[in-house]
């Protein structure tokens, strides 16, 4: 490859990744695997209660990162006299939600997965 294909490339790459840095730096957690309760064993059914209490706690910081994001731009606009684009803050909400539906489901599928388990399991 020469220089310039090489520099070119470099230059398309930093272009394509800037309107990304552009975003929150917000980072969504991933959602754990949803565990059988039937077959599930007692160290599986606390590994999953660990996971699933991780991924509740990292959706509640990921939520408070993307309305702190939120209120910087708010801020920043109205310091630079300037109307905030309002996809922006929609953009946020539809985030927020679709993270608490997730959070949602994932505590549903724990409480269904213990309950199982229990039933297996009594005593």
């Amino acid at each position: 490859m020469t220089f310039k294909t090489l520099a070119l490339a470099a230059a398309l790459a930093i272009g394509m990744a800037a309107p990304a840095m552009a975003q929150s730096t917000c980072q969504e957690p991933i959602a754990p695997a949803a565990v059988d309760g039937t077959t599930a064993t007692k160290e599986q059914i606390r590994a999953a209660l660990v996971d699933v209490k991780t991924f509740i706690k990292q959706s509640d910081d990921y939520q408070e990162c993307l309305y702190k994001d939120l209120k910087d731009q708010v801020d920043a606009a109205k310091k630079d006299k300037k109307e905030i684009d309002p996809s922006i803050p929609a953009a946020v909400d539809a985030k927020v939600k679709a993270n608490q539906a997730l959070k949602e489901r994932v505590g549903a599928e724990f409480n269904t997965a213990a309950q199982a388990y229990n039933a297996k399991h009594p005593g």
